[in-house]
């Protein structure tokens, strides 16, 4: 009997990657039995994270490390430390700020979510002053530098590669924060260059432990020595509903042994082969275009496949949401399924699911399977990505989030 079948709910084929509704990662054999073993174990908390602070640093080449429950609580957890350093009556006073460093700064350009909450939310609970400078398709080295006064206790810069072009880079960030003393906190939660911050002369940066990583629900800041003292120090104040557990803490240092001892040239390889075959199966379909491709934020082969409604009869939009009610589900990345594209990201894929996929593809795109019927009153105008996820979350308990 699966585990599947044991509790009752689907299995997924997931080409998504490691996103946290689904899961994040699959943990390898290696880094579960590292979880197992400490489970049976007694530890101290601040041994184990001082043993991870030295494994943090050979993946990152910061000065430090901590470890902590996931990316959006180390944003949380970096921003008091910034506001408070290792002050432990500032600690315990958060979210009361009554000195006069409690302003917190980002690009207006890079609002984005931490995970599916907007990073302002995560920013505010520290009870920072949260403050967005520029535009949202620009903004400029005077727009930060008017905002740098004394007030500051630092500034984020977000890591991803949607963002408007006219934004400033981060080594400009870095270098205008620094002339002013201002630290940086740098959200990378997908970033897989793992010293490249460091480099940049970034103060705090904020991985995730539970997606490209490999390790169990978790995540890493790493940074200069004392700021990353004071984010563990937080477990004195705000950050203790944020903790993490011994197996958390585990997982960080086993999964860096594994991806720094990874095999590339043999996932990549395994990788191509699921892909083209995927590929293969809708080759022939007119109006169906696939292309591979790779990213600084995805370590793994992607299939990009772009779907003409025109031609084909049936939109990307509309495969991928029935595909989310088939059994096995299957996930995609959807973030431009409304533009005709659905992105497959081959990192969970086992041997076999390739043609399990590529087959239902097919079928959907020759006309052979049917999509199921939309909710009652529902639009054929494709929902925005959080209307959707919305709606999910507000059926989980009773209702049917599949539609």
């Amino acid at each position: 009997m699966t585990i599947q079948e044991k509790y009752g709910f689907r299995k997924v084929l997931n080409t998504r990657g490691p996103a946290t509704i689904l899961g994040a990662a699959r943990v390898s054999d290696p880094v579960r039995k590292e979880i197992y073993d400490i489970l049976g174990e007694s530890v101290e908390i601040w041994e184990l994270q001082r043993c991870a602070s030295r494994k943090i640093s050979q993946l990152t080449n910061a000065e430090a490390g901590c470890v902590v429950n996931c990316s959006s609580a180390g944003m949380a957890v970096a921003a008091a430390a910034a506001l408070t350093g290792r002050d432990p009556a500032k600690i315990k006073a958060l979210p009361d700020i009554t000195w006069p460093r409690k302003k917190i700064l980002i690009q207006k350009g890079q609002v984005t979510g931490a995970g599916d909450c907007p990073v302002w939310q995560v920013i505010k609970m520290t009870g920072a002053e949260y403050v967005e400078i520029g535009e949202a398709l620009d903004c400029a080295t005077f727009h930060l530098r008017a905002a740098l006064d004394d007030t500051v206790a630092a500034a984020f810069y977000v890591m991803e590669d949607t963002f408007a072009p006219n934004l400033l880079p981060l080594e400009i960030f870095v270098q205008i924060c620094h002339e002013k003393n201002v630290p940086v906190i740098c959200d990378a939660a997908y970033l897989t260059d793992f010293t490249m911050l460091a480099a940049a002369g970034v103060d705090l940066a904020i991985y995730s432990g539970q997606k490209w990583l490999g390790g169990c629900t978790s995540g890493i800041v790493a940074g200069r020595k004392d700021l990353v003292h004071a984010c563990f120090l937080q477990e004195m104040g705000i950050g203790r509903p944020m903790k993490v557990g011994k197996e958390g803490i585990v997982s960080i240092m086993a999964s860096i042994d594994n991806w720094l001892n990874r095999d590339t040239e043999q996932i990549e390889t395994f990788q191509k082969h699921l892909a083209s075959n995927i590929a293969e199966a809708v080759s022939d379909i007119p109006g169906v275009t696939c292309a591979v491709e790779k990213s600084l934020y995805s370590p793994s082969v992607r299939l990009r496949m772009e779907i003409d409604a025109n031609t084909t009869g049936i939109s990307a939009w509309t495969i991928n949401e029935d595909m989310g009610r088939l059994d096995p589900v299957i996930k995609t990345d959807d973030y431009y399924v409304s533009r005709g594209i659905i992105i497959f990201d081959m990192a969970y894929l086992d041997e076999g699911d390739d043609r399990i996929i590529g087959g239902v593809l097919r079928e959907y795109l020759t006309g052979e399977r049917k999509s199921a019927p939309g909710k009652s009153g529902a639009s054929d105008v494709p929902k925005t990505r959080q209307d959707t996820l919305y709606e999910m979350f507000d059926a989980w308990l009773d209702g049917d989030p599949r539609g």
